[in-house]
């Protein structure tokens, strides 16, 4: 975009993300989005799936309402993929849709992400 119009800027900040799982699995957890200071078109997820470890980090990509996800593999040794895309005008809920492959057994999950 121009200068100072930064695609990534409404997606920066605390989110609280909460599965709607195909059971009664569902969890709520916070994932905190920032910039990747090596790349002006990516974010870094942390906490993305949950892991259960600050440390464990995902990258995502940036298009103009959504974040995508590609397959990637993180510390923890899971595989993750999927994207979120902005679900209200004022840009403070996401739809978010991801698989995360641990252990040999993937598994499809969809989250509401709401901004704290």
């Amino acid at each position: 975009g121009t200068t100072g119009d930064d695609d990534r800027d409404p997606f920066i900040g605390v989110w609280q993300f909460a599965e709607g799982f195909k059971s009664t699995d569902g969890q709520s957890y916070i994932v905190n989005i920032s910039k990747d200071p090596n790349n002006s078109l990516q974010v870094l997820l942390k906490n993305f799936g949950n892991p259960g470890t600050e440390d464990v980090v995902a990258t995502g990509l940036v298009t103009s309402n959504q974040i995508v996800i590609s397959s990637q593999s993180l510390i923890n040794g899971w595989i993750v993929e999927g994207s979120g895309k902005f679900s209200n005008a004022e840009k403070t809920t996401m739809t978010w849709t991801y698989s995360i492959t641990a252990g040999g057994d993937k598994e499809i999950y969809t989250a509401t992400a709401t901004k704290l």
